[in-house]
C-alpha cells in the first residue's frame, strides 16, 4: 500500500514513466482520507490535510516511476440550459432550498441527478431541464453570494 500525504504538485515537476489514475466520485473531493485502488491496481491511502478539495486532473503523488492523478468520475446530472436570468434565479432558489450543490458550466447549471427532484424541476422548467452526464468538479461549484471556487494558488 502506498500512503500519500497530499501536497500540491505542479505538472512541470512530473516526468514519470507511468501516469496512474485515482478515480473518485464528485462527492468525495472533500474527504480527508481515501483508500482504494488506482486504475493500474496500486492500493493507495490518500490523506488530505489542506482546506482545498481534490480536483479533476490534480497530481497527488509523483516519483520517477509513477505519478498518481485524480480523476473525478462523470455522473448523471440535472442540467438547466437557459439564458433567462429570472429562470436561472428561480432554479438556484429551488435547488438551494434543498441544500444541494450547484455547478456552473458554460451552457448552464448542473446538479447531481436526484430521482425525486428531477420530475419537479422538469415540470417547472420544461425542456430547459435535461439529464446529461457531466464531471462535477469543485472548480465549478457555485458558492453563496455567487462566487465560484478558486482552487489554484499562483
Amino acid at each position: 500500500m502506498l500512503v500519500i500525504e497530499r501536497n500540491l504538485i505542479t505538472p512541470s515537476e512530473i516526468d514519470p514513466l507511468v501516469i496512474d489514475l485515482l478515480a473518485i466520485d464528485w462527492y468525495e473531493v472533500n474527504k480527508t482520507v481515501l483508500s482504494r485502488e488506482t486504475r493500474d491496481g496500486r492500493f493507495v491511502r490518500l490523506h488530505r490535510t489542506g482546506g482545498t478539495a481534490l480536483d479533476d486532473g490534480e497530481f497527488v503523488y509523483s516519483s520517477p516511476e509513477v505519478a498518481i492523478q485524480i480523476y473525478i468520475k462523470p455522473c448523471a446530472c440535472i442540467v438547466l440550459k437557459s439564458t433567462d436570468l429570472n429562470a436561472i434565479g428561480h432554479f438556484c432558489f429551488d435547488v438551494g432550498n434543498r441544500h444541494l450543490p450547484l455547478f456552473w458550466f458554460d451552457d448552464g447549471l448542473a446538479l447531481a441527478y436526484d430521482g425525486q427532484l428531477y420530475p419537479a424541476l422538469k415540470g417547472q422548467y420544461g425542456n430547459n431541464v435535461v439529464i446529461e452526464t457531466r464531471t462535477l468538479s469543485p472548480a465549478s461549484t457555485l458558492q453563496a453570494y455567487g462566487t465560484v471556487h478558486q482552487w489554484y494558488i499562483t
